[in-house]
């Protein structure tokens, strides 16, 4: 009985002290974090970011409120937002690429109705 045991430990603790295979946060492709707190800076961000990597925008809720847009050299963006179908209590915001268009980000976020900064993730499309 104790070869059992003194194999099992054995075995756990090979098992907590080899590595596991998998990437590390240096090898994962983090997306870019950006915040604005006005429209003018989100359309100077927008227009500057880069369109073949993810980003993560961090916005007032307030910019979704009414429709707007934001026009850049690489096309015109839609901001809105609409009421959650599966949940009433949130809402769904966009920033919706043009069409047509290749290398252009597509936008989404979810939060609650009452949220004041929502974070939308873009990626390349």
């Amino acid at each position: 009985m104790s070869r059992l045991a003194a194999f099992i430990s054995l075995t756990v603790s090979f098992a907590f002290a080899t590595p596991a295979v998998c990437a590390t946060a240096d090898d994962l492709a983090w997306p870019d974090v950006v915040q604005a707190k006005s429209f003018e800076e989100l359309q100077q961000t927008w227009c500057a970011a880069k369109r073949d990597v993810s980003h993560i925008f961090v916005l007032p809720a307030s910019l979704f409120v009414d429709s707007r847009e934001l026009v850049c050299d690489t096309g015109t963006y839609k901001l809105y937002r609409v009421v959650s179908v599966d949940d009433p209590d949130d809402f769904e915001y966009y920033i919706d690429p043009p069409f047509g268009k290749e290398n252009r980000l597509g936008c989404d976020g979810k939060a609650g109705l009452k949220a004041q900064v929502v974070a939308v993730n873009c990626r390349p499309e």
